[in-house]
């Protein structure tokens, strides 16, 4: 008898909407912050980190982010940005390194 496991391959997603600042932690994403924080004032679908509660990917056209919402803060922090996963983003776990 042949069992079938469910094998997921797609991280689930959450819808996020704030009108909270977002602060770049790195210099080099101060020039993302504005779309950054158009989009989540708009909402965007993201992708929690299952890793780190309160971190999140965004995609907007062809470029990622990596997201921290902190509970006790009312702000996003910008962590790291790159090309989206069509054009080989960064992972998660590299962004952890930029952290």
């Amino acid at each position: 008898m042949n069992t079938m496991k469910a094998i997921y391959t797609v991280p689930p997603v959450t819808w996020l909407r704030t009108d909270h600042p977002v602060v770049p932690i790195n210099p080099s994403t101060w020039e993302y912050l504005h779309e950054v924080e158009a989009v989540l004032h708009e909402g965007v679908m993201a992708a929690p980190d299952t890793h780190r509660p309160g971190f999140y990917e965004i995609e907007v056209g062809d470029k990622w982010y990596y997201i921290h919402i902190p509970s006790r803060i009312a702000g996003v922090y910008l962590v790291a940005a790159g090309k989206s996963q069509s054009s080989g983003r960064p992972t998660a776990a590299a962004a952890h390194r930029c952290a």
